[in-house]
């Protein structure tokens, strides 16, 4: 019982991935498969989409002006985080990679739990792909085809089949606002969760508040092991401790060497702060806020605070994750959506061979730089999950 526990979470990605592979082998005959991608079709959703924009024409060509305005400014924010990172070798760009069982990848790379991962990339690539569907229909070229892709019974992205050969007709300026919209549908996206978490954190703290800091036990030796520190941290000195963001402020500003009187549900401690990592220590694992139902001592059970703070790490990520996406897809580099803005803007102002020329050797010359940005940054980016 304890290694199903302990593994209940590979056990159900393994369970999602058996379920995707025998979902696809029912409809294998209505997919398309290339090698090991294979392509999954809606006709309902690519019907929705033109009908959508048919009965709100005027709340979408509103979006491609939007649309139109935002991509310079999402290009310049790419290029200045790259620019800036390179020049004072600051992290500032990362991979975004699934981990399962708290697996943590080395370099440049932020782990993130499995089905947060997938929830939030669900949500990012929806939100993307089916804006540039919508503000390609907004200039009457309707979406062709709408589905999902899949390396064999992995999830790995969306598309929209739009008919490349009239888009190419278009104007520069359309073009960039179809190009442009994919980013606008994630920026969107960030607006809507960070909405989202603002109303769900203003509804939590109207029944529920921190008072005090509960940890798991002591670090052996250190100050808190000494005088055996035991139950719930309220106060140290005159200090009241609602939370942990209060505990740290107080090792932050306290100096090591400082004795304090600890006060805590078990009794009052006097112990004297070590240094560790350049602040203050007490020597306590295991740190986590004590929640209880507002204007009661009784405590939240230990489920619900699970659910609250896995829900708000889902939100949190969805809007990181899509701002993120966002920018980092105005970036000048082919066949990002910022690459082949740069493109349509230089094949105008150039022609067409030199147009296209010039883009293909921006794009090289942000592509090394990214590359750059991305590992001489993993010197020093921690790995979070």
């Amino acid at each position: 019982m304890n290694i199903i526990t302990e593994h209940l979470e590979l056990i159900s990605v393994l369970l999602f991935f058996a379920l995707i592979a025998f979902r696809l082998y029912l409809k294998r005959k209505e997919l398309k498969i290339e090698k090991v991608i294979i392509f999954e079709y809606s006709k309902k959703y690519t019907e929705k989409i033109n009908e959508v924009v048919n009965r709100h024409q005027k709340f979408f060509k509103a979006l491609e002006i939007i649309a139109f305005i935002s991509a310079p400014l999402m290009m310049f924010v790419g290029v200045y985080y790259i620019i800036n990172s390179l020049i004072f070798f600051k992290p500032s760009v990362a991979l975004v990679l699934p981990s399962v069982s708290n697996f943590k990848y080395p370099g440049p790379v932020i782990s993130v739990p499995f089905w947060i991962w997938i929830i939030a990339i669900f949500v990012i690539i929806f939100s993307h792909e089916s804006m540039h569907a919508l503000i390609a229909a907004s200039e009457g070229i309707k979406t062709r085809r709408y589905g999902l892709l899949y390396l064999l019974a992995i999830p790995i992205g969306a598309f929209v089949d739009i008919d490349e050969k009239r888009i190419e007709k278009l104007e520069t300026k359309k073009k960039i606002k179809i190009f442009a919209a994919g980013s606008l549908g994630n920026v969107l996206a960030f607006f809507l969760f960070l909405t989202i978490l603002i109303v769900f954190s203003q509804i939590i703290n109207q029944f529920l508040e921190s008072k005090g800091v509960w940890f798991n036990n002591t670090v052996p030796d250190s100050p808190a092991g000494k005088v055996g520190l035991k139950g719930i941290i309220l106060k140290i000195d005159n200090t009241t401790i609602n939370n942990i963001y209060d505990l740290h402020d107080f090792l932050r500003n306290t100096k090591p060497n400082t004795t304090v009187l600890i006060e805590t549900t078990e009794g009052k401690y006097e112990l004297t702060l070590a240094k560790k990592d350049n602040i203050s220590y007490i020597g306590i694992v295991g740190v986590k806020n004590y929640i209880i139902y507002k204007n009661t001592n009784k405590p939240v059970p230990e489920n619900i605070i699970t659910f609250i703070s896995y829900s708000f790490a889902v939100i949190q990520w969805i809007a990181f994750l899509s701002l993120g996406v966002a920018i980092a897809n105005m970036l000048p580099i082919i066949p990002l959506d910022g690459g082949l803005i740069i493109r349509e803007i230089l094949r105008k102002r150039l022609g067409n061979e030199t147009g296209i020329k010039l883009s293909n050797i921006v794009s090289s010359i942000f592509l090394i730089l990214l590359i750059f940005s991305l590992f001489l940054s993993s010197l020093k980016f921690p790995v979070v999950s």
